[in-house]
């Protein structure tokens, strides 16, 4: 999991705050886990 520094880097933004940091990296782990099941969906219709 990235760590809040990191999404600040990322963002090249130094100045949100934490709470933003967080919430946006919750949301790009929410967006992985869609495209990940996704994935999966379409590697099971392709066999």
């Amino acid at each position: 999991m990235l760590t809040i520094q990191q999404i600040k880097i990322m963002l090249n933004n130094p100045n949100i705050s934490d709470e933003e940091a967080t919430e946006i990296r919750d949301g790009f782990r929410s967006l992985a886990e869609i495209m990940f099941e996704q994935w999966e969906k379409e590697k099971e219709i392709r066999k």
